[in-house]
């Protein structure tokens, strides 16, 4: 009996959420339930509040400054260059997202195999350049050699209903790519990045419980930062259209401790040869995580060429001040949503908590 209960709560809220995401995120729902008409001033007021700070941002995660150096450009100081045809073609692996989970990280680091050439801008073209078509797609990929793949990332896409299908009808034989993290922690992020925007331009920017709770103290299920962690909701339009077996799933907070690891793992999915191990990254202790690094032997010669890759100081920024409160509350928010997503990847192993001590 309470099993029953605790599926029709969670059915209950996917319920909720399927009406509040399917209009786009403008709308602030409230748990319980009193007064329509005071509800629905309340409501306005959320929804004006978050509308005059957030109508600015976009889903670019800026950080095509964190890219690091083209390889091709430094093969032609570090080795043995040779100018072989290349040709552009569209990517044989998309990272779809997660915002804020590490998509630039793990799309450099599996860069530094010599069988892999990424896109060093975001391109979203299924979210926001579609009509341009194919042809302008293509050409925002890098040239490859035979028995090269090249990717690209978009964080975007992963939240973007229609995406998929879009992909799907474009090459169905693309393989997808999801870094996740702990959902607290995202969200966190996501909204830290929306705040240094606006210092950066001298403004001011509220605290994130200003957006996260309504006036009555409840979660505000509008706040489109919070539903992007809600993972399972996005997954199931992804799987619609895709086998499990085409959608590779990389633990972000595993990948911060021993990045090589998930990259191993990366690499058997793409079927490219395993080529990047641990002594490809050293600790950056001012950063605060593992930077890469590669050496390039110069044919015939004594001479060698070092590459390091760490992402710039935008990675690892101070975060803003969080409430203990609204860690609890997002922790308790989360619990049943994070269960539904483990059962869709058949994976229990992500190690987030569901109580905040």
């Amino acid at each position: 009996v309470i099993l029953v209960i605790q599926h029709v709560m969670i059915l209950g809220a996917v319920l909720l959420l399927s009406v509040v995401l399917g209009k786009g995120g403008g709308h602030v729902c409230e748990l319980d339930h009193g007064d329509g008409e005071q509800v629905e001033n309340q409501n306005h007021t959320a929804i004006k509040n978050v509308t005059e700070v957030s109508d600015d941002e976009d889903e670019s995660e800026e950080d095509t400054d964190d890219a690091f150096n083209d390889i091709e450009d430094e093969d032609l100081i570090c080795a043995d260059y040779d100018a072989v045809p290349r040709e552009k073609k569209l990517p044989h692996a998309v990272v779809i997202g997660v915002r804020k989970g590490g998509t630039r990280a793990l799309l450099e680091f599996i860069n530094m195999n010599s069988r892999v050439r990424r896109a060093k801008s975001e391109t979203h073209f299924y979210d926001n350049n579609y009509d341009k078509g194919l042809s302008w797609y293509t050409d925002q990929m890098p040239p490859i050699l035979q028995g090269q793949i090249c990717m690209e990332k978009t964080p975007g896409y992963f939240h973007t209903a229609g995406v998929p299908k879009k992909i799907w009808e474009t090459n169905n034989q693309t393989k997808l790519v999801l870094i996740v993290r702990n959902p607290v922690d995202r969200i966190i992020s996501d909204y830290n990045q929306f705040r240094a925007r606006h210092l950066e331009r001298g403004n001011d920017y509220p605290p994130l419980e200003h957006f996260l709770f309504t006036p009555t103290g409840n979660i505000n299920i509008g706040y489109q930062p919070l539903q992007r962690s809600i993972y399972h909701y996005h997954l199931v339009r992804w799987m619609r259209y895709f086998p499990p077996q085409q959608i590779h799933i990389v633990d972000g907070d595993k990948f911060i401790q021993e990045p090589w690891e998930g990259l191993n793992r990366l690499e058997t999915f793409l079927d490219i040869p395993n080529e990047i191990t641990e002594d490809n990254f050293y600790f950056n202790s001012t950063k605060g995580f593992f930077c890469g690094q590669e050496l390039v032997t110069l044919p015939q010669s004594e001479w060698t060429c070092s590459r390091k890759k760490c992402l710039n100081k935008s990675k690892g920024r101070p975060k803003a001040p969080v409430e203990d409160n609204t860690y609890r509350q997002l922790t308790k928010f989360y619990a049943p949503h994070n269960e539904i997503f483990y059962g869709l990847v058949k994976r229990y192993d992500f190690g987030w908590s569901k109580d905040w001590p």
